[in-house]
């Protein structure tokens, strides 16, 4: 990490913020269960807790927290990746922002593009020349979120369920 806090409230994870990190996390678990039951059945438990300590200590991630009346109402979990050339792929290296969640009651306030902008700051500090994330189709508002923090879609992930009538599964766009 190359910086502690920033002048936003928004600073470097700790120990102490693990357990408010997980009332976080459980929110963004349940919108998750609720938009894709069919992908998230289990309920957040002990394996994603200790999930978000192992979160903490990793040396190739960036867990912050924004902060409201000293408090945590908002995280970022980032991945710094460093992938190898293979024959089909070029290497490349690029920060995945795997999870971000603001508490219900503080959004829309901003902490979100604060927590974005401490994230650029330390992704520009350690060289990487871009930033990459998944984001569930169903969850409209982090759709907008994203597109406004200047994310672009440059890969489609598409499914379809195995029954369908054969004249849908060969119908060409």
């Amino acid at each position: 990490m190359l910086w502690k806090r920033s002048r936003d409230g928004v600073r470097a994870a700790k120990k102490k913020d693990l357990d408010q990190i997980n009332v976080l996390r459980r929110q963004l678990h349940e919108l998750r269960q609720t938009g894709r039951p069919d992908v998230f059945q289990k309920p957040f438990g002990d394996e994603l807790a200790a999930q978000t300590r192992r979160m903490l200590y990793d040396k190739n991630g960036l867990l912050l927290v924004a902060e409201a009346d000293g408090a945590v109402c908002g995280f970022l979990y980032a991945a710094f990746v460093q992938e190898a050339a293979s024959p089909c792929w070029d290497s490349r290296s690029y920060c995945k922002i795997e999870e971000v969640c603001v508490d219900k009651s503080c959004r829309g306030q901003g902490y979100g593009t604060r927590l974005m902008d401490a994230a650029r700051r330390e992704v520009i500090a350690r060289g990487f020349p871009k930033m990459e994330l998944n984001v569930w189709a169903f969850n409209a508002a982090a759709c907008s979120f994203w597109t406004k923090q200047g994310f672009v879609p440059y890969l489609y992930c598409l499914e379809c369920k195995a029954d369908l009538p054969q004249s849908v599964q060969t119908s060409e766009p």
